[in-house]
């Protein structure tokens, strides 16, 4: 999005805006409004994928992912570029280390933030069954030191039930759109009691 475009690089939105128009019209990218409430999308095309050799399949714009991809990538300006809480392990490479989409590969994260520690990131915008996620909260918290859930504040009601009755005690359960200056304040406390 182009908000996000401006975030990472530092730059203002009409800055952006000339960016994405220099790569569209070059071939590397496209771009579109893909929902009323948001900025345009921007995403590689194949020329522009080869021309960064990207490991990744090119997208092709899905409308019920839209909210979804904000949201954490959202996250990703945040957590990984902003605050520096990490280094960011998208879905994507997450999926690349798997065979294929198979009953036997666990339930991905959204991202994995790395540090001394491996936290799953999740993000949830609609609530999935209580069963499925009750088998998801358990199985990330098996599997990552840390589990951080961000939702908004209509659904963090179940998520905590669901933390508060996991098997471990590494769920957190955080509000989207988060706060920067309260995420700011908590890596300047850690900064201060490292």
């Amino acid at each position: 999005m182009l908000d996000q475009l401006a975030r990472l690089i530092g730059r203002s939105y009409r800055t952006a805006r000339g960016l994405r128009d220099r790569w569209c019209n070059a071939g590397w990218t496209h771009s579109a409004k893909l929902a009323v409430n948001l900025p345009p999308f921007v995403w590689l095309t194949r020329q522009g994928s080869r021309l960064i050799d990207s490991p990744y399949r090119t997208w092709d714009a899905n409308l019920g992912l839209v909210g979804h991809i904000e949201a954490v990538t959202n996250l990703r300006l945040l957590l990984e570029r902003e605050l520096r809480f990490g280094t960011w392990e998208c879905e994507r490479s997450l999926a690349q280390t798997w065979p294929s989409r198979s009953d036997s590969r666990p339930h991905l994260p959204d991202a994995v933030l790395v540090n001394d520690k491996r936290i799953a990131v999740e993000v949830e915008l609609t609530l999935k069954s209580r069963a499925r996620l009750a088998t998801i909260v358990e199985q990330l918290g098996w599997d990552y030191d840390s589990v951080w859930y961000f939702a908004p504040e209509r659904l963090r009601p179940a998520l905590f039930e669901l933390a508060t009755s996991a098997p471990y005690d590494n769920v957190t359960i955080h509000r989207y759109p988060p706060d920067p200056d309260d995420w700011q304040r908590r890596a300047d406390l850690d900064v201060a009691f490292a």
